[in-house]
C-alpha cells in the first residue's frame, strides 16, 4: 500500500490505520454467520447482519453500512455497496399456510429446502441506498443505483437508477452503451488485479 493510501486511510477516518484494520476485522466476524462465503475486503459496519438460509457468497470489496440486515441465498458481486440500515431479505421466510400453527412457529426457510424465490442476484458495482429494503427472488443487474428509501421487488435492469415504493426506473447511470461498457471493462481489470483491489479498499471511508 503506497505511503499516500495510508495516509488517506487516517485522514478519513480520524484514528490510526491499525486500530481502523482491526475494528473492521471485529465487525466483519460479528456481522457474518453462517452459510456465507465472502471475498477479500468486505467491510461489515456496526451492528450489521449477513447470513442465509442455505447459501449466499459475497464478492471482493463488499461494503455493508452499519446496522444493514441480509438473510436470503445467492450472491452480491464485487465491490456493492450497502447503505446503512438497508435489509435484504426473504420474501418466504415464514410459511403462512399451515392450519393451526402461528407465523412466528411455522416453517421457517433453514428448515425446508431451498428454491430461487430465496435467492437473490446483485451484480457488481450495485449501490443500494439507506434504509431500501430489497426482497429475494429478484436480480439487480451490474452497476444499478437504488435510491435511498425505496422498496425493491421486481428486477433491475443493469445501470439504471430506480427508486420509490415499489421501485420504478427513474434513469440511466450513463449516457451510453459505449460507457457502460467502458465501465464494465474497468471493473473486469480491477477484478483481475488483488493488489488494485486492496489499495482500494483500503483507502475508502470507513464504517466502522
Amino acid at each position: 500500500m503506497t505511503s499516500t493510501g495510508r495516509d488517506s486511510l487516517k485522514k478519513s477516518t480520524g484514528v490510526p490505520k491499525t486500530l481502523v484494520r482491526f475494528v473492521r476485522f471485529v465487525n466483519r466476524k460479528l456481522a457474518v454467520n453462517e452459510n456465507v462465503t465472502y471475498g477479500e475486503g468486505l467491510r461489515a459496519g456496526r451492528g450489521s447482519v449477513v447470513s442465509s438460509p442455505h447459501g449466499l457468497l459475497l464478492g471482493r470489496n463488499v461494503s455493508i453500512g452499519p446496522r444493514s440486515i441480509i438473510q436470503v441465498d445467492g450472491e452480491i458481486g464485487d465491490f456493492a455497496l450497502i447503505g446503512m440500515g438497508v435489509q435484504i431479505v426473504g420474501r418466504d421466510d415464514h410459511a403462512t399456510d399451515e392450519v393451526g400453527v402461528p407465523i412466528s412457529l411455522a416453517t421457517r426457510a433453514s428448515e425446508r429446502p431451498g428454491s430461487a424465490r430465496d435467492r437473490i442476484e446483485i451484480g457488481r458495482d450495485v449501490w443500494i441506498g439507506a434504509s431500501s429494503v430489497v426482497l429475494s427472488g429478484i436480480i439487480i443487474g451490474e452497476g444499478a443505483v437504488v435510491a435511498a428509501g425505496s422498496v425493491v421487488t421486481k428486477d433491475v435492469p443493469a445501470y439504471s437508477i430506480v427508486g420509490g415504493n415499489p421501485a420504478r426506473i427513474l434513469g440511466d447511470r450513463f449516457d451510453s452503451e459505449s460507457q457502460r461498457a467502458a465501465h464494465a471493462s474497468c471493473l473486469d481489470r480491477l477484478a483481475s488485479h488483488p493488489t488494485v483491489r486492496l489499495t482500494l479498499a483500503d483507502t475508502t471511508h470507513s464504517h466502522l
